[in-house]
């Protein structure tokens, strides 16, 4: 138990870490045609930014909203925001909100939009507070907000009552807009998405001003997926309370091998580095005694050996060469097999040594939860991590509680 108040005391100071400013170069763009050059704290927003703040080099800090300046620009990664005025539809689309009221939440004013593709049009989005991506299209001066909408039937004589309609305003809007230069056949079944999109306005472009070029957003490399290779040793402690005979020994720490592969889905542009770590990992639990009950010898001999899926959530602290990190999450442990020796005899009599399975194999599938800290130095991570207590025992009479205690090495192949 202390070493899971250290792993929750680590992960809370990672996150209060994570709240620390993330100063970096950028422009601001003014509403005067000039810009000034400084840095802005910046955090990989999913949600679009309401305010940004700024400070000129050596100068004060000072935020900025939407509607005090025309953009700004982060250097690192030549990332654009515009500032654009907007009614957008910030409605809850998930069945509960939408069957328990017809009415919508918006917002109305400027917007931080960010650019996607830049050139004579421009493909906008903005991301809501409920991870729904606003699509726009910028020519020239004018801005047309691009619609997909979910509403909730609730007429109940409508033979589709009770379920969700959706809206594909942004077709006819793209069809508008793309006319003579877009076969509308391709607009029939356009999902709302960057990429589809993106197609048809570079369509568009091409035809409209040949010559001209467009400019795609860069891609984020932290945002790639990461496969690598991981192994180390785990160090297992056994306790069993029960009627059963296995509970009257006494039972120290054993080491056992683990190794696997994981493959790490990073799941927020956010700068503080939020990802989903997925392993398969073989592993074992192991323990063995020797004590005497009711007069007979007993020799327990145990190696049960699992195969683990594992789901954890990680945070990454996001600057510097050396980034700690910690982790969380729950293991799905399938029993593989392993040795099951329970040795019975006296020393007193000839009677033959009785050899039978101490625990029936184990049980056959269980939930460990997981927690974790570690440090990562390029692609290399070294990592300590407490299995908490969990019951590998399928008898009644038998309860067990298991935990160990990890240290690992992952090394990120690609």
């Amino acid at each position: 138990m202390k070493f899971l108040y250290l792993t929750c005391t680590c992960l809370l100071a990672a996150l209060s870490l994570a709240a620390q400013q993330n100063f970096v170069p950028g422009t601001l763009l003014l509403r005067n045609g000039d810009s000034a050059a400084g840095q802005i704290d910046y955090r990989k927003w999913d949600a679009s930014p309401l305010q940004i703040v700024f400070r000129a080099n050596g100068g004060t800090e000072k935020t900025y909203k939407p509607a005090d300046i025309k953009g700004f620009r982060i250097a690192e990664n030549d990332e654009l925001y515009l500032s654009v005025a907007a009614r957008l539809d910030v409605t809850d689309e998930s069945v509960s909100v939408l069957s328990a009221s017809e009415d919508r939440d918006t917002i109305n004013g400027e917007h931080f939009f960010r650019v996607l593709m830049n050139g004579p049009v421009k493909l906008l989005v903005f991301g809501d507070v409920n991870n729904q991506e606003h699509f726009a299209v910028m020519e020239k001066d004018s801005v047309t907000q691009l619609v997909k909408k979910e509403t909730y039937i609730h007429d109940k004589e409508s033979a589709d009552h009770g379920k969700l309609k959706t809206h594909y305003f942004y077709r006819q809007q793209l069809a508008n807009l793309a006319a003579g230069c877009v076969p509308q056949q391709k607009l029939l079944r356009l999902g709302y998405s960057e990429a589809e999109i993106r197609k048809i306005l570079q369509q568009y472009v091409a035809c409209r001003y040949p010559g001209e070029q467009v400019v795609l957003r860069k891609e984020d490399r932290q945002l790639k997926a990461t496969f690598g290779i991981m192994g180390g040793g785990s160090l297992n402690f056994t306790k069993f309370t029960g009627t059963h005979p296995l509970a009257d020994g006494k039972y120290g720490s054993k080491a056992t091998p683990v190794l696997g592969v994981f493959l790490d889905i990073p799941i927020s542009r956010n700068r503080q580095k939020f990802s989903w770590n997925n392993e398969v990992v073989y592993t074992s639990r192991a323990f063995s005694s020797d004590f005497t009950r009711n007069g007979l010898k007993y020799n327990v001999d145990v190696n049960l050996q699992y195969i683990q899926v594992q789901t954890m959530v990680k945070y990454t602290y996001p600057k510097g060469n050396i980034r700690p990190y910690a982790i969380a999450g729950v293991a799905g442990a399938i029993s593989i097999g392993g040795k099951d020796d329970l040795k019975r005899y006296s020393e007193l009599s000839s009677a033959p040594v009785v050899v039978e399975k101490a625990l029936d194999g184990g049980r056959e599938f269980m939930l460990p939860l997981i927690a974790g800290i570690g440090v990562r130095y390029n692609k290399l991570h070294a990592e300590v991590r407490h299995v908490l207590p969990h019951n590998i025992s399928p008898f009644l009479a038998l309860d067990s509680q298991v935990t160990s205690l990890q240290l690992l090495l992952r090394y990120t192949l690609f």
